[in-house]
């Protein structure tokens, strides 16, 4: 089995789910900084 191959689809696996959690999270913190819910605001640059 080749191994290094496997790694690399695992870690793929870990980088495509931590991107698509950090988006979410992203989203959420425009949307609270946008409504005032939060004492800071982050611009949304698109």
């Amino acid at each position: 089995m080749n191994k290094k191959g496997q790694l690399g689809i695992i870690e793929f696996k870990y980088f495509l789910t931590g991107l698509v959690f950090g988006i979410i999270i992203a989203l959420v913190l425009v949307m609270l900084g946008t409504k005032g819910v939060i004492p800071f605001k982050i611009p949304l640059v698109c």
